[in-house]
């Protein structure tokens, strides 16, 4: 049976369900499922297929609500972070559409079950009337929040936040400056929970167990896997980069062979069924991709090169490195393009450097985490903050070169995601004499650059961001804007500013450049702006809309 057919088509039936529908979803699967029948003749694979998109259908029908009705009552799962509130789940069900909450009450850090109506919306913003709510407690994830601040309350600020941040996926803290250098880097993926830092863990705790007998050894290192996950929480790239980390132990522990292919499949639909909607995630989707970069465009890359190089260059190590890395980029090319605007042109070079001294900051940071247990992990810490020095001094050098980067200030249309795509998948598919031959395809790519139609309906994130066409333009912010916020405002037809309003002190050059006749304000505490029937407070360093009561 051809595993990798299943694998396809559960990205074609994921990816319909976001672009079309349920029903819509599964009439594009069966026709794939007919298509693949009339080529391979295969009646198994066929009726595999088939109950595969049966099942995925009823599960997307059964844990998915289409919208959210005024003046009804909801159970709520709501997660707090800086003052942010996110609904993870309505009625035990995934959202369709990715709302912005506003509470009547103030919720300190953490997650809770609310029972809360709907009093208004407006686009994607909700407001909601607390009815009741119970903070959930999370003795795992309190244990570990605790372990990582003890271990790390001495050192600089910003190393605290980059400790946070790649031990518990906590990234509400890393300054803008810092988050800029890496991604202008294309180093971005240091700072997020996924399979390098798994796998760097699992290495970490089979390192500390090597004294206990084989499956003790494997069997443990499952069960502090899986307590950490759950202590962290299972994100998108972190539920699949467990699953594998967990396939990877069990065929350890029964002697069986590994084969990255089908455990990647196998963990796309698990994570699939249980959230049908996370693949709308951009970290979820970076995380498959690499891996796919690693298991399908690597080896073809690798092979195609030996007609290039000489038979010394393919035995290196250096080499090899090289072409790995940028197999992965040239996969994540149509994800930073479509997403960010924005290509890494020398990232897959950045990377040789940046991932060996990366890697052995979270491994002896994790070290230092799991010696903490028995109170001896602040020894590791100081060896932690100095690889983290190194690491921030690389990104620093690297950050100064001009054109690592190429920005396109234009809309980018979604038929050029999708054809960078078929090109790729065009190139691991085929022999090199073939796509020689059929080269010219590529020049198709140029006026899909510039096509209007079709285009994904950005919006900006309107629980920080709030614009007042008035006699005066008013921008009211309650975050550092990035340059995809900035890319989003001109979008929007925003062209000039009267007043920028914040909450805080403005350190972006880019904004105060992109409006330079704005004049800025900070609202203080307690402090307000009346715009027409509506005025705007800060109520404990947050902008808050209201209605005038007048």
């Amino acid at each position: 049976m051809d595993i990798n057919m299943i694998f396809f088509l559960n990205i074609i039936f994921i990816s319909m369900i976001n672009i079309l529908g349920g029903i819509e979803a599964l009439l594009c699967s069966l026709l794939f499922i007919l298509i693949i029948y009339l080529r391979k003749q295969d009646i198994t694979l066929t009726i595999v297929l088939v109950v595969i998109s049966i099942f995925l259908y009823i599960n997307y029908n059964l844990k998915t609500i289409d919208n959210l009705e005024i003046n009804k009552t909801y159970e709520f799962k709501i997660e707090v972070v800086s003052n942010s509130a996110k609904i993870l789940k309505t009625d035990e069900k995934y959202l369709k559409i990715d709302y912005y909450p506003i509470l009547d009450e103030f919720f300190e850090d953490g997650s809770y079950n609310v029972l809360g109506r709907v009093d208004k919306i407006k686009d994607t913003i909700v407001e909601i009337i607390i009815l009741k709510e119970e903070k959930v407690e999370t003795p795992i994830k309190d244990l570990l929040d605790n372990k990582v601040e003890n271990m790390i309350y001495d050192f600089p600020y910003n190393f605290q936040k980059f400790t946070k941040a790649i031990l518990l996926g906590r990234k509400d803290g890393i300054s803008l400056d810092i988050k800029k250098k890496f991604n202008y880097t294309g180093t971005a993926h240091i700072l997020v929970i996924s399979g390098l830092h798994i796998g760097i863990i699992i290495f970490s705790i089979l390192f500390i167990l090597k004294k206990l007998s084989y499956q003790i050894r494997y069997g443990l290192a499952g069960i502090i896997l899986t307590l950490y996950c759950y202590g962290i929480g299972f994100t998108p790239s972190v539920l699949r980069a467990y699953i594998m980390g967990i396939l990877y132990l069990s065929a350890k522990i029964f002697y069986e062979e590994r084969e990255m292919k089908k455990a990647l499949i196998l963990a796309f639909i698990v994570s699939s069924f249980i959230n049908p909607y996370a693949i709308r995630s951009i970290s979820y989707q970076m995380s498959y991709l690499a891996l796919v970069g690693i298991l399908f465009l690597y080896p073809k890359i690798k092979e195609d090169i030996k007609e290039v190089i000489s038979e010394k260059f393919q035995r290196s190590k250096i080499i090899d490195y090289v072409i790995l890395s940028f197999s992965i980029q040239v996969m994540l090319m149509p994800i930073f393009l479509y997403y960010f605007r924005s290509i890494p042109l020398f990232s897959f070079i950045i990377n040789i450097i940046v991932i060996p001294i990366g890697s052995l900051t979270v491994q002896v940071l994790f070290l230092a985490f799991l010696l903490s247990f028995i109170g001896i992990g602040k020894f590791l810490v100081p060896l932690g903050y100095y690889f983290y020095k190194i690491l921030d001094l690389i990104i620093d050098i690297f950050y100064k070169i001009p054109f690592l980067t190429l920005t396109f200030y234009v809309k980018i249309s979604v038929l050029l995601f999708i054809y960078l795509y078929f090109l790729i998948l065009f190139f691991i598919i085929f022999e090199i004499k073939i796509i020689r031959k059929y080269w010219y395809i590529v020049l198709g790519i140029v006026p899909l650059i510039f096509i209007g139609s079709f285009q994904r309906d950005e919006k900006l994130d309107l629980e920080q961001i709030y614009y007042r066409n008035t006699s005066n333009r008013i921008l009211f912010l309650n975050k550092e804007p990035d340059r995809r916020d900035l890319l989003l405002l001109k979008d929007s037809g925003i062209k000039r500013l009267d007043y920028i309003v914040t909450s805080y002190n403005l350190e972006s050059e880019e904004l105060k450049k992109a409006y330079p006749r704005a004049e800025y304000m900070i609202l203080n505490k307690g402090e307000k702006i009346e715009v027409e029937d509506e005025y705007f407070i800060n109520k404990k360093g947050k902008i808050k809309v209201k209605k005038s009561k007048r």
